[in-house]
């Protein structure tokens, strides 16, 4: 077992590990190349200027943290962005006038509606085995032959443009269609600030360990020259050690700024070169006191973001603070351009942001400070992104050791909690972990949700609450009568049940009228209200169905084209419901995805006992 442990960087995943190996006896020692520990994570006059937010609170270890150094956490909900979610945001147009609610309501639909054809385009190509794409292309595809309005292209550029530009830093020209989300885990719903500040955490970590600021790492030598298994070239000397903890961010390993002697293995110098860096700059702005609705959390600028580069959201920090602050946060390329204009000229470009946002009365900011993480030479950027050719397998590889004496933590290298404090705290847990030989160490993992898996059940509910308000008692009745009559749906809980109903669109057909063809492109799913379907396979009727019947199920798992022609027999009323919806009710219910199963399996056995079955 090592001895002596080398951390190189003092952020919260080194201090994390620095932490827990101390308590269990080792020697160890912090290395920091800044006059400060904490890393990305620092508080200046009261504000976050870095980690901000406990991402999805309940569960998440870093408010186990806050337990444990008593830090006082305020809860601003959402659904793990900085958005506070859709309940509480107030969106504003390009004039300053606030949405009314069915303005908001039509923005997120139309939004959610692309969502619907972003994952069904996803699953399209991952079956066909397609190559990735950039967002940037993918949206383009997305959104081919919608035909949407002026305000509709204004939603979509503003959602896109929080989620990929100013949630995940990236440039949607870098962002991966395919990964940028893929098994990215979420705790409970809502998020948190610290009352105090993030670096209440980063302090309470670092009491008592042995931290040498102002220590810039220049070399990390681990092949074991001269007996020594580590030594770590500093402007300070060198510093010997049997184990060394590597936390430096992303942007300091793309960048080349420690060399490492042996150089790293060409696998894990692949996934450094592939994966992104994300920009992302904030602008607080300080005024003598609030002009603004003290109590309204986060204002959306509702606009075509994508084009002019333009902040989709304002915070108040008095909200939460009691600050008389405003906070712009901005990613991509925008941020980079922010971070190097003058105070001056950004003073001024925040004054007309809020003068949109809050109206031409609006004051100008008695003073502005402007992060610096991506020109920062110990950042380099904010936080971690899966960008287009990359996948979040070079993460895992970016998480392996290079033999028994070079570790590696830091947000980059969590495969299920990238871009997040949270993600970084957990892998220096990790590595404190492998050293000490003690699985205990690590917090178990949550199975529950992942992002993109909570993201459509969230649009979903959106769409349910929507239609179910449009739908009346009889036909809500009607529709209820059909669905337990169905082989598929009868042993599904009424309750759940209602959550179906509402989803369904109707459509009828004359007697001889064809609904589907084999062989043409499959999107949705049928149950019969009234009248009889025969089901045609190869020019041969196959099977008739009744009231209750599903067809079109195979679509969602086939090649996603229709494997019969159906015809009703007699005038037919139909419930039809496209996949995307329908995969997130079974997604949600699980026993209604058994009953489809099991109906699927009835009908092949049946088909193979068939005495024309291998005619």
């Amino acid at each position: 077992m090592p001895v002596r442990v080398a951390v190189v960087g003092g952020g919260i995943a080194g201090l994390a590990a620095a932490d827990v190996l101390h308590d269990r006896g080792f020697e160890v020692v912090v290395l920091e190349a800044r006059h400060r520990i904490g890393g990305r994570i620092h508080t200046v006059d009261g504000v976050d200027l870095g980690a901000h937010w406990i991402h999805s609170t309940e569960g998440n270890p870093i408010a186990a943290l806050a337990r444990r150094f008593n830090a006082d956490t305020i809860f601003v909900g959402g659904d793990s962005t900085y958005t506070g979610g859709w309940d509480h945001l107030r969106l504003c147009d390009a004039d300053g006038r606030t949405l009314n609610p069915d303005e908001k309501l039509f923005s997120i639909l139309v939004a959610d509606e692309v969502r619907d054809r972003l994952d069904a385009l996803r699953r399209q190509r991952a079956a066909a085995n397609l190559p990735d794409l950039a967002i940037r292309d993918a949206l383009a595809l997305a959104i081919e032959g919608m035909d949407l309005s002026d305000e509709a292209r204004v939603a979509v550029e503003w959602h896109v443009a929080l989620s990929a530009r100013d949630d995940c830093a990236a440039e949607l020209d870098s962002l991966s269609f395919m990964w940028w989300d893929d098994g990215y885990e979420v705790y409970g719903y809502g998020d948190s600030v610290f009352a105090r500040g993030y670096q209440v955490l980063t302090t309470g970590l670092a009491e008592g360990l042995d931290i040498r600021l102002a220590h810039v790492v220049r070399e990390i030598h681990h092949g074991g020259a001269n007996g020594r298994p580590v030594q770590i070239v500093t402007n300070h000397g060198v510093i010997d050690a049997d184990v060394v903890i590597v936390t430096l961010p992303l942007g300091v390993l793309k960048a080349g700024g420690v060399s490492f002697v042996p150089p790293l293995p060409a696998a894990k110098q692949a996934a450094i070169d592939r994966l992104g860096m994300g920009a992302l700059t904030k602008v607080v702005a300080w005024f003598d006191e609030p002009f603004w609705d003290r109590h309204q959390y986060v204002v959306g600028r509702h606009r075509l973001c994508l084009r002019d580069g333009s902040p989709t959201t304002v915070l108040n920090l008095w909200a939460t603070h009691r600050l008389p602050a405003l906070v712009i946060v901005i990613g991509g390329e925008t941020a980079r351009a922010i971070e190097s204009a003058s105070n001056e000229a950004t003073r001024d470009w925040a004054t007309a942001v809020f003068r949109d946002v809050f109206g031409a009365d609006a004051a100008a900011p008695a003073r502005v400070a402007v992060t610096g993480w991506n020109g920062d030479p110990y950042s380099r950027g904010a936080y971690s992104f899966i960008t287009h050719g990359a996948s979040p397998a070079d993460l895992e590889v970016l998480a392996e050791p290079v033999g028994d004496t070079l570790l590696f933590a830091g947000e980059h290298t969590n495969r299920h909690h990238w871009g997040c404090a949270h993600g970084a705290y957990t892998s220096g847990l990790r590595e404190a972990a492998r050293i000490a030989g003690d699985p205990s160490i690590v917090p178990p993992r949550h199975f529950t949700e992942n992002k993109r898996w909570r993201d459509m059940m969230l649009r979903a509910s959106r769409f349910f609450n929507l239609v179910s308000r449009s739908i009346e008692t009889d036909e809500m009745r009607r529709r209820l009568g059909v669905l337990q009559a169905s082989d598929v749906f009868s042993i599904v809980p009424e309750a759940e049940i209602k959550v179906l109903a509402p989803m369904f669109q109707t459509a009828t057909f004359e007697s001889g009228g064809v609904i589907c063809r084999e062989g043409d492109t499959a999107n949705q799913v049928f149950v019969i209200a009234d009248g009889d379907v025969d089901i045609v396979v190869g020019g041969r009727s196959v099977a008739r169905l009744g009231r209750g019947g599903v067809f079109g199920e195979y679509g969602m798992f086939e090649e996603g084209v229709r494997t019969a022609t159906v015809v009703a027999h007699t005038p037919t009323s139909l419930l039809t419901l496209d996949y995307q919806r329908f995969r997130s009710f079974l997604l949600a219910f699980p026993e209604a995805m058994l009953a489809l199963m099991k109906l699927t399996v009835n009908r092949l056995l049946a088909a193979q006992r068939s005495p024309t079955a291998n005619r």
